[in-house]
C-alpha cells in the first residue's frame, strides 16, 4: 500500500512538468500582399500645344519640351473701321518669325520680331514701332490634378529696337487649362499690359499734330475659350474662343471679338495653325474680321 502511494504521488508530479515542456504545435497564416494603385487625372506633358499668340488670342499652360526649339513664322491681316496701316486705310498685314526654346518640362522663352506691311509689301510712312522686338517667357507652375486645372503664368516685354520706336511695354498673363476625359479642353487666359510707347501709328494717320486720345498706359483683358481633336488621332484640333478687353486708347469702349480656327500636327516636328477673327461691338477699334497663318517646324536634340 505505502509503495503504491508513494508511484501515485511521484506520477502527479511528474505528468505536468512533462506537460510543461512538451511546446504546442504552432500555426502560421500568410496573407497575400495586395497593391492597390489609384489613378489620377492629370495632364500629361506631352499635352496637345497650341500655337497661341501672337495669331491666337488664347494660349494654353502647355509649354515646348526641353531640348526643343520650335521656329515659327505668323502673317495675318485685319480690317476695322480705325485706320490701320496708311492715312485712309482700313486693313493692316503684318508677318511675326519668332522662336521658342524649351528650357525644362514646365518652362520656355520666345523672342518675336513684329513686322508691319502695308498692301504694297513697303513699310507704312510713320509707322514707329516697326521691327519692335517681343521677349517673353511661359513657366507652368501647377499640373492639372482632378478637377483642378493646370496653371501657368507668362510674360513679356517689347523691346524698342524698331522704327523711331520708345518705351517698353509689359503684359502679365495668368494661364488655367482644363481638360477631360473626352479630350477636349478649355481655357482662361486673363492678362494686364502696362503700355508706356507712343507707338502706334495709326493715330498719327488720323491726325498728324497727333491731337488724338492717348494709348491707354494700362490695358487689360480676359479670353475664355476650349478645343478638342477632330479626329481619332488627335493631331487636328478645333479652336474657339471669345476676348473681351479694354479699348487701346482713353475714351474708347471695350473690344469683343469671336475667334475661330484649327491646328494641324502635320508631323512629329510641324504644325500649321489657323484662325479667323469676327468683331462683335462694332468699334471702331475691334477689327471687323481678321484672319492669319502659323507655320512651326521643330529642332530637336
Amino acid at each position: 500500500m505505502r509503495r503504491m502511494l508513494i508511484l501515485a504521488l511521484a506520477s502527479a508530479i511528474v505528468t505536468p512538468a512533462m506537460a510543461q515542456d512538451k511546446k504546442p504545435a504552432t500555426t502560421t497564416t500568410t496573407h497575400e500582399k495586395t497593391t492597390v494603385r489609384t489613378t489620377e487625372k492629370t495632364m500629361a506633358k506631352e499635352s496637345y500645344d497650341l500655337l497661341g499668340p501672337p495669331l491666337l488670342n488664347m494660349n494654353d499652360t502647355t509649354t515646348v519640351p526641353p531640348h526643343r526649339i520650335d521656329l515659327r513664322m505668323t502673317g495675318a491681316w485685319e480690317t476695322a473701321n480705325y485706320p490701320a496701316n496708311g492715312h485712309d486705310k482700313h486693313d493692316d498685314t503684318h508677318i511675326v518669325p519668332h522662336v521658342v526654346v524649351g528650357l525644362t518640362d514646365n518652362l520656355e522663352m520666345s523672342v518675336a520680331n513684329f513686322i508691319w506691311v502695308d498692301s504694297k509689301g513697303d513699310v507704312g510712312p510713320l509707322r514707329d514701332g516697326n521691327y519692335d522686338t517681343h521677349v517673353g517667357a511661359l513657366w507652368r507652375f501647377r499640373d492639372q490634378e482632378g478637377y483642378v486645372p493646370a496653371m501657368a503664368v507668362s510674360g513679356g516685354l517689347r523691346v524698342p529696337t524698331g522704327q523711331h520706336s520708345n518705351g517698353v511695354d509689359a503684359e502679365v498673363r495668368a494661364l488655367f487649362t482644363n481638360q477631360y476625359d473626352n479630350g477636349m479642353r478649355s481655357h482662361i487666359n486673363v492678362f494686364g499690359t502696362s503700355v508706356n510707347g507712343n507707338n502706334d501709328g495709326s493715330t498719327r494717320y488720323l491726325d498728324t499734330n497727333g491731337n488724338f486720345p492717348d494709348d491707354r498706359h494700362f490695358q487689360y483683358g480676359i479670353v475664355v475659350g476650349m478645343d478638342g481633336p477632330l479626329c481619332d488621332d488627335g493631331k487636328v484640333h478645333w479652336i474657339a474662343d471669345y476676348m473681351n478687353r479694354s479699348g487701346q486708347h482713353y475714351g474708347s469702349r471695350n473690344m469683343n471679338i469671336l475667334e475661330l480656327g484649327f491646328q494641324w500636327q502635320i508631323a512629329d516636328n510641324d504644325a500649321l495653325s489657323m484662325a479667323t477673327q469676327i468683331g462683335l461691338d462694332g468699334n471702331d477699334q475691334t477689327p471687323n474680321a481678321a484672319a492669319g497663318i502659323t507655320y512651326s517646324h521643330s529642332l530637336c536634340w
